[in-house]
């Protein structure tokens, strides 16, 4: 069972915020008349976007999937748009210019972050610039989730952090912003005609949600993408037994349809489908990194990485962010098959047990 929403002011903030409550519940009416108008001022709004270039996919009438550029594959990703009597932006990583564009076009009430990763919240400062909206980010972490200096240090040790900074502000956009509520498991979103449900669904990240509208069977599953790629958690904090939790922890949703953050929507029967080959990835790459190995003779933690066995890439040019990731990938790995007496280590080397 889903426990009691909770929303919080973050101690930054010290003024009452205006417009929304503080559960962001819209309690207006509309006539059917106004219903009617509305609609058709969405459809226009809609319209504008598309007319510019910009590519939206209409789940209903009041939730778009804005796709970002890279065809929304990292460091972009797509974006929700709900026009319901809240206006709202859920993860503006879809690039600068499309941000731009959205914020510019149609009045964001309130921006939702699933999580700290900056192809999620890359375009917050710039909505803040134009409309200033209320900001929502997870309460885990949210003390760094808008600071580049600290994203940087949790994502990378130290010595990497101005080469993090270096690729990773320019390409997106990412600039410092300003949160002004942070948000907890089952808090309930109320836009109006739709309401989403948060849910900590850590692995990932250890801030990262889903959100679950009940009413419309609507999950949107954000890095719990269903790509064919498989699960990533490249992070120091990421965990995979936490990942595995959280995606039987949404795969057990009433969901008919499923959003993710760089992929198009899923369907009906195609959701348990999609899940169940996302989840079958973290055996196999178990498999493989296995494979990497020898029972007869020991191999570092390098020698493993540099036959990529799991971003199935050439390393012989160094890339020291894309290295650095999957080294935090295969190293989960090897911790976790050697809890399970499956891999013997000495001395920072490695080898099969059978």
């Amino acid at each position: 069972m889903i426990s009691a929403g909770v929303i919080f002011i973050l101690p930054i903030i010290a003024s009452v915020i205006p417009a929304l409550s503080s559960e962001f519940k819209s309690t207006a009416t509309l006539t059917m008349d106004a219903k009617q108008a509305y609609s058709h001022r969405t459809v226009m709004d809609i319209d504008k976007l598309r007319l510019s270039g910009i590519k939206v996919t209409t789940i209903t009438d009041t939730i778009h999937v804005i796709q970002g550029n890279n065809r929304s594959r990292s460091p972009f990703s797509n974006a929700i748009l709900i026009l319901d009597k809240t206006h709202a932006l859920i993860d503006p990583g879809c690039g600068t210019e499309i941000t731009q564009k959205i914020a510019r076009t149609i009045g964001i009430d309130i921006v939702i972050t699933s999580h700290s990763h900056p192809d999620h919240t890359a375009g917050v400062h710039l909505i803040q610039e134009i409309s200033n909206p209320h900001v929502a980010v997870p309460q885990e972490h949210a003390q760094s989730i808008y600071s580049a200096d600290s994203l940087a240090l949790r994502f990378v040790d130290k010595d990497m952090v101005q080469l993090w900074k270096d690729y990773y502000l320019p390409i997106t956009g990412f600039r410092d912003f300003t949160p002004t509520m942070c948000f907890a498991h089952g808090h309930e979103f109320s836009f109006g005609e739709n309401r989403f449900i948060a849910l900590h669904t850590p692995g990932h990240l250890e801030d990262h949600y889903c959100l679950f509208e009940p009413d419309q069977k609507i999950v949107a599953g954000f890095d719990i993408d269903l790509s064919p790629f498989g699960p990533w958690y490249g992070n120091p904090e990421s965990d995979i037994d936490q990942f595995k939790e959280s995606i039987d922890l949404v795969s057990r949703l009433d969901a008919e349809i499923y959003i993710t953050s760089h992929s198009k929507p899923v369907k009906d029967a195609y959701i348990s489908k999609r899940m169940d080959t996302y989840t079958k990835a973290f055996h196999e790459r178990d498999d493989t990194i296995l494979r990497a190995m020898s029972m007869n003779n020991w191999s570092d933690l390098e020698d493993i990485v540099m036959q990529s066995p799991i971003y199935q890439v050439d390393h012989s040019r160094p890339d020291r962010l894309l290295i650095y990731g999957e080294t935090q990938m295969v190293l989960k790995h090897i911790q976790g098959l050697a809890e399970k007496g499956r891999i013997i280590h000495q001395d920072g080397k490695y080898r099969r047990a059978y």
